[in-house]
């Protein structure tokens, strides 16, 4: 995250009617025309900011469009698929950033010398650096989002709900911040013991910088497809598709349960004809169980495929269906303000 995408609110001074702008987390103003203050709060203890709506319907429709001709999808998706309905909409996100500190000590195993020797390296890490995190602060269906990364170039503007459907708060505002704080914590931790193979002891904390209610827009596009009804998430401001349904392909399906059957049988009798032509030696024996191994997952994955594949699942969605694309983290490193320490 650069310093770019910290929040930044312009408003009208309530005495003078100049333009004074506030960063997030601050609860004081000053007026540099008039040189009053004045407190920024809200009913619920919390600042707001509204992010504006950079991406029309077109665009968002397009991007649909486009995205219907990715990944495992069904290929006549493009052409087939009819659009019911598109409309904006804004979705509520609680943000907190803050500097998450820890303390991380352990081993990392290494093989060594001709004979492969395991030797242990004591490791040792301090984290010192700002995480954001953020959390979907309504009851949102099944739309498949849980978090959000704001662009660059995102536009703050004040809170004005008037012009554009949005969703009500119903998560606490405390429950939230617990557990922002306990990820932050664990994030810090994590980062620390990445090349340690053993933790051993771990400590850490969090600093709050600010915590703050987004409103985000999205765009909502609804269609059918032999006579089902799926839906995609557009991203308001980045034009991405952050969450989605669509029916899947029914030839990669047979091709998957095809490919499986072939490579995992292939991978076992291979192993067997080692054994036999070695009579049973160690080596034969070795390859025999590492082909059963490697049938055993192939399985397992091209299973998973034929099983759930008539159905595609992008983003943080539930539900039976074969997962596709990446589903955004809550918790995001800001890199360019680290102090961290590995020894």
């Amino acid at each position: 995250m650069s310093e770019a995408q910290k929040i930044l609110v312009s408003m009208t001074c309530p005495s003078c009617g100049g333009q004074v702008q506030c960063e997030e987390g601050e609860d004081l103003v000053l007026c540099k025309f008039c040189e009053s203050v004045f407190a920024l709060t809200t009913d619920e203890g919390s600042n707001k900011v509204m992010y504006k709506m950079t991406v029309d319907k077109d665009k968002a429709l397009a991007k649909v469009k486009a995205w219907f001709g990715t990944g495992p999808k069904a290929k006549d998706l493009p052409n087939t698929a009819q659009v019911t309905e598109a409309y904006p909409l804004y979705l509520p996100f609680w943000r907190l950033i803050a500097r998450g500190k820890a303390c991380v000590c352990g081993i990392e195993e290494q093989r060594t010398g001709k004979d492969n020797q395991k030797v242990e390296i004591p490791r040792e890490a301090l984290i010192n650096r700002e995480y954001i995190y953020s959390e979907i602060a309504c009851e949102a269906g099944d739309l498949g989002i849980q978090s959000i990364v704001i662009p660059d170039r995102a536009e703050a503007i004040s809170y004005d709900d008037q012009e554009i459907v949005t969703f009500g708060v119903t998560s606490s505002r405390d429950a939230a911040y617990e557990v922002g704080g306990k990820a932050i914590s664990q994030m810090a931790v994590k980062d620390g013991s990445g090349r340690m193979t053993k933790v051993y002891f771990s400590k850490s904390f969090f600093f709050p910088k600010a915590f703050t209610l987004i409103y985000y827009p999205f765009w909502i596009v609804r269609y059918t497809y032999e006579g089902r009804t799926y839906f995609a998430t557009v991203d308001g401001i980045s034009a991405h598709v952050v969450s989605g349904r669509a029916p899947g392909n029914a030839g990669s399906q047979s091709t998957s349960a095809g490919i499986g059957g072939a490579v995992s049988g292939g991978a076992v009798g291979l192993g067997l004809g080692l054994v036999i032509a070695t009579q049973g030696a160690d080596v034969g024996v070795g390859v025999l169980v590492v082909g059963v191994v490697a049938a055993i997952a192939l399985i397992g994955y091209f299973y998973k495929r034929f099983r759930y594949g008539d159905e595609i699942l992008e983003g943080a969605l539930n539900g039976k269906g074969l997962k596709s694309g990446r589903t955004q983290e809550k918790v995001q490193s800001i890199h360019n303000e680290t102090y961290d320490y590995f020894k």
